[in-house]
């Protein structure tokens, strides 16, 4: 049989070349498909992020102190992240709703949310069911944290905060919402553990309209944070017998520490900014400088010192470390306030 020589300049192809040929490509294709899947099971990161995607800013309540802080931040943090920052007020349920939209979004840095601390960890504490897990959160920054202060009417026969336990009947305090609203908290743990009678009145529906019920006299007292009561101080509506500070800043006014109860300098309201659980570290860290830098430009503390607005700034480790602190404090009356508030 003739054979065929193979044609001038052509080659045989070798077994073994095609081998690693097949196998160069195989590997070309299989790095490929890692990269793919990388790029969407990898959280983005800081370097990459925020895209052209706007971030949500939740406000858990309708028009007050928190959305006015959240609005004021909002173009400035703009101007720091290079991106669109839309506050959304989304109310109801004492917070919750808005909590809850925070707490199931997506942990890519596109939707954060302000919380009222401790107010949105009291359902859980005294025994109510809630969707979210504070614990779980990722912590941002603290915005701002007011002291309380314990206010009576300006022309009041309360002179002090010892007449007040010993009025020979329970001292009646202003509750705006429920029995669980923070400053509601703060006046059971506090009376409850210095022997004082008391009464909660609730169903104000505003903090504005629990102070009037202390200036008309339909109540005896108040606690509130100490930077809303001092315009009403300063107008001569109201005035005060206490502060929850540790070193008391309004001259003639006790702070709660000079009574021996340095522990109570926990009460106050905290607005706190947190993402959901498993926010990637790096991108929390950007959201938390972009924060920290927003606080300290002079266009926001123009509006704080115009205000009365103040700030309290806090990155992610410190913010965290002080919820957690806050809310260890909050669980330890755990019993006192689910026996309080049983049945109510």
């Amino acid at each position: 049989m003739q054979s065929i020589a193979p044609k001038s300049g052509s080659q045989i192809p070798d077994p073994l070349q095609r081998s690693a040929s097949r196998q160069a490509a195989v590997k070309i294709l299989s790095l490929a498909t890692i990269i793919v899947v990388a790029m969407f099971a990898t959280p983005p990161a800081a370097a990459d992020w925020p895209h052209d995607k706007p971030i949500k800013f939740i406000i858990p309540f309708g028009p007050g102190g928190f959305d006015t802080y959240v609005r004021t931040l909002a173009p400035v943090l703009e101007e720091t992240l290079g991106a669109v920052v839309v506050p959304e007020n989304v109310p109801g349920a004492g917070g919750r709703i808005g909590a809850n939209r925070v707490y199931r979004a997506k942990p890519d840095g596109y939707t954060i949310g302000i919380w009222n601390m401790p107010g949105m960890s009291m359902p859980a504490v005294v025994g109510e069911k809630v969707r979210y897990d504070l614990n779980k959160l990722s912590w941002i920054a603290q915005v701002s944290f007011d002291n309380y202060a314990l206010a009576v009417k300006a022309d009041s026969p309360i002179k002090s905060f010892d007449q007040l336990c010993n009025l020979g009947r329970p001292a009646t305090f202003a509750a705006q919402g429920g029995f669980t609203e923070t400053a509601s908290i703060a006046a059971v743990i506090t009376m409850a553990e210095l022997g004082c009678p008391y009464k909660l009145i609730t169903g104000y529906q505003s903090s504005g309209q629990a102070t009037l019920a202390v200036m008309r006299g339909d109540v005896d007292a108040r606690i509130n944070p100490l930077g809303s009561l001092l315009p009403y101080v300063n107008s001569g509506d109201v005035r005060l017998l206490l502060t929850f500070e540790r070193h008391a800043s309004v001259p003639g006014v006790p702070s709660i520490v000079e009574l021996g109860h340095e522990e109570f300098v926990n009460f106050g309201l905290r607005r706190v900014v947190a993402g959901p659980p498993e926010m990637p570290d790096d991108i929390r860290e950007k959201l938390s400088n972009a924060f920290l830098h927003a606080m300290q430009t002079e266009r926001v503390q123009a509006w704080s010192l115009k205000s009365n607005n103040p700030f309290s700034p806090l990155g992610t480790a410190e913010t965290a470390a002080q919820m957690d602190s806050v809310m260890r404090f909050y669980d330890s009356y755990g019993e006192l306030l689910r026996k309080e508030f049983k049945g109510r």
